[in-house]
């Protein structure tokens, strides 16, 4: 009885729970497998490696306009599109997640540009996922504990291409960005850490490998 009680709370206070859960988890995976894909196709493509994601956007972005009926995009509506982005921007998130890995890979030495991919995927995912559904100390739409989370994943994740302490850099910015984001974190946060890499290496000359 108690089981079926807390179903139906959950159920009725986060109508979108297995939406969000299922779009975070894409972006958490697709994201890793991105950054090791990058990571290992560098050596070998250089900078080609980002063909096949400009083809990708040029898709995602071009062709919901221009046909509607098409099942493979119906199924994505159905399973991890949010309603107000299938009305105004299919594939939103996709589209500008694309558009913000593109200047780190572009502008940065190999390592830390797959750190600032790695970041924004377990980070921004994971702050998501425990903000929306656990966070208790909200600041607005925000909380303690997704920053928490996107601080403590966000470096996980970059510590596995750079060192501890770059790792502790790019996840507290990636953090903040994110808990003060103005425009879509997926566009923001890349940025932001490429912005403070650039600066921070070759301005400042901090020793960041």
């Amino acid at each position: 009885m108690s089981g079926k009680r807390i179903n139906k709370m959950t159920t009725k206070e986060h109508p979108d729970f297995l939406l969000e859960l299922k779009r975070q988890l894409v972006h958490l995976f697709m994201g890793i497998l991105i950054s090791l894909s990058v990571y290992f196709l560098d050596p070998f493509m250089g900078r080609w490696v980002l063909l096949p994601l400009i083809v990708m956007l040029l898709f995602i972005f071009t062709l919901p306009r221009l046909i509607t009926d098409i099942w493979l995009f119906n199924h994505l509506f159905l399973h991890f599109e949010r309603e107000d982005d299938i009305m105004n921007f299919p594939f939103r998130g996709a589209f500008w997640y694309g558009v913000g890995i593109i200047p780190p890979i572009l502008f940065l030495p190999l390592n830390p540009a797959c750190a600032v991919i790695a970041v924004l995927s377990a980070g921004d995912s994971m702050s998501t996922i425990v903000g929306k559904f656990l966070g208790k100390r909200r600041y607005g739409h925000k909380s303690v504990e997704g920053f928490l989370s996107f601080f403590v994943f966000g470096f996980l994740a970059a510590a596995v291409f750079v060192s501890p302490e770059l790792a502790l850099m790019f996840a507290f910015l990636g953090a903040v960005m994110e808990f003060l984001s103005f425009i879509d974190d997926n566009l923001l946060i890349p940025l932001s850490l490429s912005v403070f890499y650039v600066l921070a290496s070759n301005i400042i000359r901090l020793n960041l490998m």
